[in-house]
């Protein structure tokens, strides 16, 4: 098992059979298929004007951290009134495909997508053995849902219905368990974007907290989204454990949810990030 930067990992979900620059999904219960969206130059509008960047930082009480932040404003932003979809990606000082941390690197996938979307790149890398793994996740969601969604949808018109959460290896692991705290009626995001998920890292953990999950469910609808991406390309890749929790939750059926899987085969763990980003984005923001 491997994980980025402090634990190893491994992941959660098992992948359609899509393949190459990203395939795509069928879900659990009540959630239809989506079909495999292209991702490349053809998918992609011509670029937009350029946005502008707003540096920026909060102290959790939850947590006892404080979390620098940069927030992505798109160029049509401060020429319409509409709410836009916000974008919440952890560890968003990471290099983790220099030269570009990684908020840079969606940065530019938005601006060159001209994408109506809000960005916002939470810092705190050097917390990710605590933050993104139990018991310390918990502090962490309650930090994001709590403090940091209401900090931003208080400075900016931000669309309530479509928050997105995304990480990658470890943050990919923390995306998943939030998904798994907050569904069905609990949700604070609708979309958990997670690429490379250590799923295999708190495997029994995560059973536990599915199993409660379910449980608690009792049939209800689960207006949400789940996107696990893999690799399977090296010994790097988590694509056991990723599919493994990919089949778990879609044999439970559950209604509404739309689950997805995508599977990228040439690239490494971290390498993922950046097309599984860009495939998530074409396929969520419209």
């Amino acid at each position: 098992m491997r994980a980025l930067a402090c634990v190893c990992g491994c992941a959660l979900l098992v992948a359609l059979s899509a393949c190459g620059r990203g395939g795509g999904g069928g879900g659990g219960g009540g959630g239809a298929a989506l079909p495999i969206l292209p991702v490349g130059p053809s998918a992609n509008p011509p670029p937009s004007a350029t946005g502008r960047v707003a540096s920026d930082s909060i102290k959790s009480a939850k947590t006892g951290a404080t979390y620098s932040l940069n927030v992505f404003i798109p160029a049509s932003y401060d020429a319409d009134t509409a709410a836009y979809p916000v974008i919440y990606a952890t560890d968003g000082d990471a290099n983790f495909n220099p030269p570009g941390n990684r908020f840079e690197n969606f940065k530019a996938i938005l601006e060159k997508r001209g994408a109506k979307a809000i960005l916002v790149g939470i810092g705190g890398t050097d917390r990710r053995g605590t933050d993104y793994v139990l018991p310390g996740v918990n502090a962490y969601h309650d930090f994001l849902t709590l403090e940091l969604v209401p900090f931003i949808e208080a400075k900016y018109r931000a669309d309530a219905k479509k928050r997105m959460l995304t990480g990658l290896s470890l943050g990919g692991l923390m995306t998943g368990i939030a998904f798994l705290l907050e569904a069905p009626d609990k949700l604070t995001f609708s979309y958990f974007l997670s690429f490379e998920g250590s799923f295999g890292y708190q495997k029994p953990d995560l059973d536990a907290l599915e199993q409660k999950m379910f449980d608690a469910s009792a049939g209800e609808q689960f207006p949400v989204t789940l996107l696990l991406a893999r690799c399977n390309s090296g010994s790097d890749c988590n694509a056991v454990p990723v599919s493994d929790l990919y089949q778990k939750l879609s044999d439970r059926h559950y209604p509404g949810l739309a689950l997805i899987s995508t599977l990228f085969s040439s690239t490494s763990h971290t390498q993922t990030d950046i097309p599984a980003f860009e495939d998530a984005v074409a396929r969520v923001l419209k």
